[in-house]
């Protein structure tokens, strides 16, 4: 799966500066939140900074000169990782996603192994989940194609988006096209996102309504994102910042 093909790939945090009030920069809470990824050995994504490759990696120490980093087992990467001026992260504590950048990275050593020095970010974002506010799709124009495994096969299933958000969606459906229970997983969904492309989710049912204005034989399922990858986060948060200048723009109209 690739990122937008004309595009660079920047932190969420920096689209038309959206998401600065999310930004933590006290130079105490980012190191807290970094001994948090330490203590509970979270997986971060890296990528150098304008690439949208990205490989993942621990955070190993943080001190007083920086933090440490788990070395990449390709030697190209190695070099890559080290001719970059700066490095992206992302990853997450507690379902809060973090991201920041530093660099330049430096060759040094822990426990007797090669690691990657970094100076402490300057700052952090740090996204709840109450933070990823849903949005309305215009009617009719995103559809999610639901992966269904009903034991001997698996069939797919075009379902009509009602609202999406960075946390998750609500998707509709007619009952005899797709029955749904809640904590039902379902992997390998794909959404065709207008201008930007497909991204591929995984979806946990958290709740069902089957019945009242919706129609006789109408559900919608609320799901939630499932280990919802970088690169398919970037394109949904892209995808919800053009709902909100669309939003905006026919606000100034009707004004």
């Amino acid at each position: 799966m690739s990122d937008l093909p004309d595009l660079p790939a920047p932190d969420v945090a920096d689209l038309e500066g959206y998401y600065d009030k999310f930004y933590i920069h006290d130079a105490g809470e980012i190191r807290h939140h970094l001994q948090r990824l330490v203590g509970e050995r979270s997986a971060l994504s890296v990528r150098p900074d304008n690439t949208a490759s990205a490989l993942p990696t621990i955070l190993l120490k943080v001190d007083a000169a920086g933090l440490l980093i788990d070395v990449p087992a390709s030697r190209s990467v190695q070099d890559a990782w080290l001719a970059a001026p700066l490095l992206r992260f992302e990853g997450s504590i507690d379902r809060a996603a973090l991201r920041f950048s530093t660099g330049p990275a430096l060759l040094d050593a822990f426990e007797n192994g090669a690691a990657f020095r970094l100076p402490i970010p300057e700052r952090v974002l740090y996204l709840q989940r109450r933070e990823f506010m849903r949005r309305e799709p215009p009617a009719g124009t995103l559809f999610c194609r639901l992966r269904l495994d009903e034991g001997e096969r698996e069939r797919e299933v075009d379902a009509t988006i009602r609202d999406i958000g960075g946390g998750g969606l609500a998707v509709v459906a007619t009952r005899s096209q797709v029955r749904l229970q809640v904590g039902d997983v379902l992997r390998d969904c794909r959404i065709d996102l207008p201008e930007l492309g497909e991204v591929e989710v995984s979806l946990q049912v958290r709740h069902i309504i089957s019945r009242g204005h919706l129609g006789p034989d109408v559900t919608q399922a609320g799901c939630e994102f499932v280990n919802l990858t970088p690169v398919a986060q970037r394109k949904l948060f892209r995808y919800l910042l053009q709902l909100d200048r669309d939003l905006l723009a026919r606000r100034r109209r009707m004004e």
